[in-house]
């Protein structure tokens, strides 16, 4: 064969696989540009959808959303595990019923439900200050009439950091703390961080709109949180929310802090006489778990801890009643204290 010949055919074709790996390339980030359109057009066209249910306030050039209900004695202020994406959603079937005898109100941290994401670092204390402003956003000073009333925390998850350092950073806002499946300081400390990577997975899907795209698969479904037992319209508005938020910027760097945060509340010290009680599930799979949990009773020289059955991932029906009866008694209990001082 002519040696021109053969060098000319082997010439075109490393230039044909070049431009099939150029087309390919070029395949992909079309397909993953068509992604972010997709998602930014869904995002955009699902929000009439999802309108808020509060109201927002500007927190250090940010939008916050807080939720307020209910009326009668005792305030009541919810919030949820790092990454619930509608902390509305996910205590409902708690402040619904409690908001027939209490003020109740549910925030959103930057990142969550209806709130803006932030760039403001995502440590304990500044999320606490946060929380805060938005909490006092409506006094006026020198009118005591506009001052918050003490009121009871109840958080679920590790959202049990914010609230330990919030009654230590401002304990005459607290008036009591109750922590369902509440993660302790030290098991935050501990805790392995390796599923981290499931997080940054989940924002990338999406982001280029994957998760969008498959809204309708169990997978996604399981992902986004979208609990079955609950009414058809809140798993919408956590869905809706969910493919707009999930995992994002905010919510990852609040993970990432997990063990620094635990490790501020941990040098924190205890809270003295705030009452907390500790609400455990005999479901959770963590070895340490029992262990870390009873250690949560040594915050608080007024602490007790009860057992329910599920709950871990979100608040389960059965639970439900257990749940508020450990709040309504320790509501008694603080009137009771009340009454004695």
């Amino acid at each position: 064969m002519d040696p021109n010949k053969n060098m000319k055919i082997k010439s075109f074709s490393r230039k044909h696989e070049k431009r099939k790996k150029h087309i390919f390339r070029f395949a992909i980030l079309g397909l993953i540009l068509l992604g972010i359109v997709y998602q930014q057009l869904g995002t955009y066209y699902s929000a009439s959808s999802l309108g808020r249910l509060g109201r927002l306030v500007e927190v250090d050039d940010v939008q916050m959303h807080l939720y307020e209900g209910g009326s009668g004695e005792m305030p009541i202020v919810f919030t949820t595990d790092i990454g619930a994406n509608v902390p509305y959603v996910e205590t409902y079937p708690l402040h619904s019923k409690l908001a027939a005898t209490h003020p109740v109100k549910v925030y959103d941290k930057p990142g969550y439900g209806w709130s803006e994401t932030t760039s403001a670092s995502r440590d304990i204390d500044t999320i606490c200050k946060e929380i805060y402003t938005l909490l006092h956003s409506d006094e006026i000073p020198d009118d005591e009439d506009t001052y918050i009333e003490p009121f009871i925390f109840v958080a679920h998850g590790m959202g049990s950091l914010e609230v330990l350092r919030y009654a230590q950073l401002y304990p005459e806002d607290v008036a009591g703390i109750v922590l369902i499946e509440g993660a302790s300081p030290q098991f935050c400390v501990d805790f392995n961080n390796i599923m981290i990577i499931e997080s940054f997975l989940t924002n990338g899907l999406r982001n280029t709109g994957v998760l969008r795209l498959f809204s309708g698969t169990n997978m996604v479904n399981n992902t986004l949180g979208t609990h079955k037992d609950y009414d058809p319209t809140l798993q919408s508005l956590n869905k809706g929310i969910g493919l707009e938020k999930t995992w994002n910027r905010n919510m990852i760097s609040e993970k990432l802090k997990l063990q620094e945060n635990g490790q501020k509340v941990l040098d924190g010290g205890n809270l003295g006489d705030i009452p907390i009680r500790i609400i455990t599930s005999h479901a959770n799979i963590y070895s340490n778990w029992a262990r870390t949990q009873r250690a949560l009773l040594s915050l608080s020289s007024d602490s007790e801890q009860k057992y329910i059955e599920g709950s871990v991932d979100y608040i389960q029906e059965d639970d439900i009643d257990a749940i508020i009866k450990v709040i309504e008694d320790l509501t008694l209990h603080i009137q009771e204290l009340k009454e004695d001082s």
